[in-house]
């Protein structure tokens, strides 16, 4: 489990991640014990996933359905786009950068769940207002951005590499999405 000293750091580094500074390195444990106590993380924000996933996908056939289909999206979630890094990392020849990309990567939730913030406040106070639609979109589109610069100074890849790699983080992230959709659905009996 990360100390608080250790979350502290990773904060920081957050921040300068938020500001495109090559410095945020500095403040990760980017060895392989440091990538490892990063995924503690998962337990700490699965009740933020839990209820930002309610909160956009009501109203639900079976909301118990749903959060347990929910709760294994977000886990595979967590998993697969690291396991995509280490098996590609001989074809980077980037092994001994890797499990320090994945820590990185894991800290980055932080900054994502903000982004996501004020799109899920606005959907408390006003659930038709389409403005949140907008809040959720540029979020998305500032944490891909921020999300292929850490590639780039993680991995030391370029940009088209970097580029092909939140590519395919976000196509996981859309099929675990249909995913939890299909399982949290509870079809309707049919009308006799």
């Amino acid at each position: 489990m990360p100390s608080w000293l250790e979350f502290r750091l990773a904060c920081r580094g957050v921040l300068l991640l938020a500001q495109f500074d090559a410095g945020f390195l500095r403040y990760f444990d980017r060895s392989a014990t440091g990538a490892l106590r990063s995924f503690w993380l998962i337990l700490f924000l699965l009740p933020f996933e839990l209820l930002s996933s309610y909160l956009m996908t009501r109203p639900l056939p079976s909301t118990g359905l749903f959060l347990a289909a929910d709760t294994v999206g977000y886990l595979l979630g967590w998993i697969l786009f690291p396991m995509v890094l280490l098996i590609i990392e001989r074809t980077l020849d980037r092994a001994r950068e890797v499990p320090g990309c994945i820590a990185v990567l894991n800290w980055f939730t932080l900054l994502v769940i903000a982004l996501q913030l004020p799109g899920l406040l606005l959907i408390i106070i006003d659930p038709a207002s389409g403005v949140a639609g907008w809040l959720f979109l540029l979020a998305f589109l500032f944490s891909i951005a921020i999300e292929a610069f850490l590639l780039m100074r993680c991995l030391r890849i370029s940009l088209w590499q970097a580029a092909a790699l939140v590519a395919v983080d976000a196509l996981i992230s859309i099929a675990l999405g249909h995913l939890i959709l299909a399982l949290g659905h509870v079809p309707s009996a049919p009308v006799s």
